[in-house]
């Protein structure tokens, strides 16, 4: 299974591609982005890491989409992920959006739609997400999503909010 291409009422997931680099990089400088997922790198160290994920096959229908308004589709308002969670059997579902895009129910709406595409496309049976345990925007999308907090996971060294989702 490629990795597909997804709509919803307002929004279009397409696979990340080497265009979207310049974008992503400009999210990741933003440090109130960035504030509960570590340090800012420099714009080089940056592009060779989302150059990697863009080149990595994570498994059938798993990756990065970049996401975009229908209204606009030419402005990356950020990016949703199925990947593997590293040092678990879990699949994880993740978001990271440009600070403008935040409080407009983009990051649900996107996440919505790849619990879908996971659970009824895949058929995987559950998702997981880690989460910074200050970061209460994240963890707000996660409950809409019908997440429930499962504990604490070890992330590079961070205790992170471990939250897991049954199909």
């Amino acid at each position: 299974m490629v990795q597909p291409h997804f709509t919803t009422d307002r929004l279009i997931l397409r696979p990340r591609q080497a265009s979207d680099l310049e974008d992503s990089v400009a999210i990741n400088r933003d440090p109130e982005v960035m504030r509960y997922l570590g340090a800012v790198w420099p714009p080089e160290r940056q592009r060779a890491h989302l150059s990697a994920q863009i080149d990595t096959d994570f498994g059938d229908g798993l990756g990065y989409w970049s996401v975009f308004e229908q209204a606009a589709p030419d402005r990356m308002l950020g990016w949703a992920l199925l990947t593997p969670l590293p040092g678990t059997d879990d699949v994880q579902i993740g978001y990271r959006l440009r600070r403008d895009a935040w409080g407009r129910g983009i990051a649900t709406e996107a996440g919505a739609r790849l619990m879908d595409h996971a659970f009824a496309g895949i058929g995987l049976p559950a998702l997981a997400a880690s989460v910074h345990p200050d970061n209460l925007g994240s963890q707000r999308v996660l409950a809409k999503l019908g997440f429930a907090d499962a504990g604490t996971y070890e992330a590079g060294g961070k205790i992170e909010r471990l939250y897991r989702r049954l199909a």
